[in-house]
C-alpha cells in the first residue's frame, strides 16, 4: 500500500513536471521570437543611423556649405577691419519709463484701507 502511494505521488510529480516543462518551453520559444524581433529592429535602427550620419556628413561638409552660401546669399568673408573694440561703441543711456503707482505704495504704514 505504501509503495502504491509513493508510486502515485511520483507519477503525479513526473506528470506535473512534464506539463510544467511543456508550458515553459513554449514561453521560452515566445520570448526567443520577441528577442529576435528586437534584434532585427536594433539592426535596422543601426543601419538607419549609419545612413543618417553619412547624410549629415555630406550636408555639413564645409566646401559644400561655402558653395551654397556663395550661390544663395550675398554674404562676404569677414575682414579684420570690420572688428572694433568695445570702447569704440557709442553708449546712449535709455531713460527709464515712469513707475506706475502700486496699490501698496498708496497706503501709509499702519493704515487699513477700507473699501466702501
Amino acid at each position: 500500500m505504501k509503495n502504491l502511494i509513493i508510486d502515485f505521488v511520483l507519477a503525479y510529480l513526473a506528470f506535473g513536471s512534464g506539463v510544467g516543462l511543456f508550458f515553459l518551453k513554449y514561453r521560452v520559444v515566445k520570448y526567443e521570437k520577441e528577442l529576435a524581433a528586437i534584434h532585427r529592429t536594433i539592426i535596422a535602427d543601426r543601419r538607419e543611423i549609419h545612413a543618417l550620419k553619412a547624410d549629415w556628413a555630406v550636408l555639413t561638409e564645409p566646401s559644400r556649405l561655402r558653395k551654397l552660401i556663395q550661390d544663395k546669399t550675398d554674404f562676404k568673408t569677414i575682414q579684420g577691419k570690420q572688428f572694433i573694440q568695445p570702447e569704440e561703441i557709442e553708449f546712449t543711456p535709455v531713460p527709464m519709463p515712469p513707475r506706475k503707482p502700486n496699490f501698496d505704495d498708496t497706503q501709509t504704514a499702519g493704515e487699513d484701507h477700507v473699501v466702501s
